[in-house]
């Protein structure tokens, strides 16, 4: 479809190449070299990203009130600037945000660059804070590759101190695995200068039951790219170090998918393509992230318009580092498929019916009285009792469906669908025992029988854990395991869409089986490493609903449990491949396959694992105190969950840094105490990092085995 020129948003790449400009073209500057610096000018400072053996792209923001503003670009060799490489004047533009990306062509292989941008102003030439770049190895190369790993850095109410043990020991480059931003502001645990309030309020949107406001317009998403990058230590990383990123979810919306949100749980329709692309512009716009999104003009401009942003976005890439290091990086969000289980499903709803699941479980390979013990008896209009029952269960639906929100039509329509359809059994029932509770014993339903032989067996919601209307409990978390495992074995038999969607799986499939390198490092917004825990463990003491094998979290690789099998299948057969993945703020080491090992980064700030855990518990007023057991006992649960896992920790912040060359694949964590994280220590790194925890780990490149560094 044509776009329409005055609907365009333009970012704007200026292509500078370093070999393309003899000595003799630079434009002289006005005094001397050591140009005093001027924060003010440059609030969110410098930055680069994505080093090639040629290239690197810089970054910085040049504010004003109000026009575009010209800059100058100098590239050197050396940190004072006295043997420059490239000097050019640029243009950064209000329709950008002011964000200037800058593409610095011709350059050496496995070399540092100091870079810095200068505005003119009426006491004279004022530069950015000076960076410092550094381009890949060539192709060729066998030195060691050393690179930093991050991921989850919630800015209200938290410091980035993690940070330090990265500035201690600068890395050759930075991959960081998303939720560099969080959609949100207002946390009401913030304040003062770690306080976010948007400025657009009107262009912000509300993300339900907590009610806190969330990023929709343009500038919302701007903004909090701003004020992230606003952070000092931040910013000093990003100047020393070249950046390789990906997105997760946050940069967008939590838990999202494609361009659907997922705050309302289904109360709502959540797809917002305007939304989408306002965050992905945002995002392009303050991140270096070198990728095509757009055709080259002649003035050396790039330029990039909707019609490029999703769902045409191809964020996924790869970048070589010498011989040894492949790093392919993923993108988990653009095109994955719905959540399997829907929000707003019903818990009496069935997934399959019994008619459905003889037809489909052969194509899966499952015999029905093998999973039988799973399914669960359900009844519908042909049942005798059925007249008796329907008026009753109309009347609880809808106090429900009202209950939940939704108004007297809405509550109407689905209550129509629901009892148009088989129910479960055990929900019905339960339906039934509520509404006679509520209700004069002359007005009392006749409860289903206790015989449930005869009936036909099917694969309700509820048998996942699915219980409220609405609800992200048995939908996204805290999934019944062996029941998800059905369903996921039945969707795959019935061509369920890949989560990286069609191309990217072909396109990582084909560059990995083509791959000479030593190490094939894929990066990954979220974790495979599966994260089960068993409530059936006695000392736990679980309610008996509760004694079971679950999923703590399916909006991860854990949701596709049958596509991660065959992604590992294949990072098998290409040979030493290293997951490195973020989004669960924990830490976790696995190895998979006898080739395939994956390493799960901490958070940098936000709420890590075991504090979310416990918030969870305690809101469950009626099991609290198992919920306790379960929390105390999360890192043994999760060991004892899957055999392929080697390390869990689940309460501390942290960085990760790797060192790759021929013989192996070291990694190191660097912990923190999550208290930590509530107070600024930027000042006194050593004094952070004498509280820090060091876990080592190393794979070796002849054996492809994980073992303690």
């Amino acid at each position: 479809m044509p776009i329409d020129p005055g609907r365009r948003r333009l970012l704007k790449t200026l292509v500078a190449s370093a070999a393309a400009l003899p000595f003799a073209s630079r434009l002289a500057l006005a005094g001397d070299v050591q140009v005093p610096t001027d924060q003010a000018l440059f609030p969110q400072g410098v930055a680069s990203g994505d080093p090639r053996p040629d290239r690197v792209l810089l970054w910085t923001r040049a504010p004003a009130a109000s026009g575009d503003v010209r800059v100058r670009l100098q590239v050197a060799l050396d940190p004072g600037f006295t043997q420059l490489l490239v000097e050019r004047d640029l243009l950064a533009r209000a329709d950008a945000d002011h964000c200037l990306r800058v593409r610095i062509e011709g350059l050496a292989a496995g070399s540092d660059y100091h870079y810095r941008f200068l505005r003119k102003t009426a006491g004279g030439w004022r530069s950015s804070r000076h960076g410092r770049t550094r381009t890949a190895p060539a192709a060729d190369s066998t030195a060691p590759v050393r690179f930093g790993v991050a991921c989850c850095q919630h800015f209200e109410g938290r410091w980035y101190n993690s940070l330090h043990a990265l500035l201690a020991d600068p890395p050759d480059f930075l991959l960081h695995l998303g939720d560099a931003i969080y959609e949100y502001a207002g946390d009401p645990a913030a304040s003062g200068e770690r306080h976010i309030a948007f400025d657009d309020a009107a262009g912000a949107i509300s993300d339900g039951a907590h009610g806190n406001p969330c990023a929709r317009s343009l500038d919302n998403y701007r903004q909090l790219h701003r004020i992230y990058r606003s952070d000092a230590l931040w910013q000093r990383l990003l100047a020393t170090v070249p950046l390789v990123a990906i997105w997760d979810d946050h940069e967008f919306a939590n838990d999202c998918w494609q361009d659907v949100a997922t705050y309302g749980n289904g109360l709502r329709d959540e797809r917002d393509t305007q939304r989408r692309r306002n965050a992905e512009q945002a995002y392009f716009e303050f991140m270096p992230v070198d990728i095509d999104v757009g055709a080259t003009g002649a003035d050396g401009a790039q330029a990039v318009d909707a019609g490029l942003l999703f769902p045409q976005t191809r964020l996924w890439r790869e970048l070589r580092f010498g011989r040894d290091a492949h790093l392919f990086l993923t993108d988990y969000r653009s095109a994955r498929p719905d959540h399997p289980i829907p929000e707003d499903a019903f818990p009496g709803g069935l997934a399959y019916d019994e008619a459905a699941l003889r037809e489909w479980l052969p194509k899966a390979v499952i015999d029905f009285e093998t999973v039988s013990k799973l399914l669960l008896p359900y009844v519908d209009q042909s049942h005798p009792l059925w007249p008796k029952w329907r008026k009753p269960l109309q009347r609880a639906l809808n106090r429900g469906y009202r209950d939940a929100g939704l108004d007297k039509r809405a509550a109407a329509r689905r209550v129509r669908a629901i009892l148009a359809a088989p129910i479960a059994l055990m929900v019905l029932r339960k339906l039934l025992e509520r509404y006679n509770d509520a209700v004069p014993g002359f007005m009392h339903a006749p409860l289903p029988g206790r015989d449930e032989s005869g009936l036909p067996l099917g694969l309700p919601w509820v048998a996942m854990g699915k219980t409220g209307l609405f609800a992200e409990l048995g939908c996204r978390y805290f999934v019944v395991k062996d029941s998800y495992d059905l369903l996921a074995a039945l969707r795959d038999a019935q061509g369920e869409a890949p989560a990286l969607g069609q191309a990217q799986a072909a396109w990582l499939r084909e560059r990995l089986a083509a791959s000479d390198a030593r190490w094939k490092i894929v990066a990954s917004s979220v974790a495979m490493v599966p994260m089960v825990v068993d409530l059936a463990r006695p000392d736990l003491e679980a309610p008996p609903l509760y004694r079971r094998r679950f999923y703590l979290n399916v909006d991860q690789w854990d949701g596709f449990p049958r596509q991660r099998r065959a992604l590992l299948d294949t990072f098998d057969a290409a040979g030493g491949v290293v997951l490195l993945s973020g989004d669960i703020h924990a830490g976790f080491a696995a190895q998979h396959t006898p080739r395939t090992v994956e390493f799960t980064l901490p958070a940098v700030s936000s709420t890590t694992l075991h504090e979310m855990s416990s918030n969870s518990a305690a809101a469950d007023a009626d099991n609290a105190e198992a919920g306790k057991r379960m929390v105390a006992a999360l890192e043994s649960l999760l060991l004892e969950g899957d055999p392929g896992l080697r390390y869990v920790q689940s309460r501390r912040h942290g960085v990760g840094t790797a060192r790759v060359d021929a013989g192996a694949f070291a990694f190191e964590v660097t912990e923190l105490p999550a208290t930590l994280c509530r107070t600024c220590h930027y000042e006194d790194g050593a004094a952070v990092l004498a509280q820090a925890s060091v876990r080592r780990f190393a794979v070796d490149a002849a054996t492809h085995t994980l073992e303690d560094g």
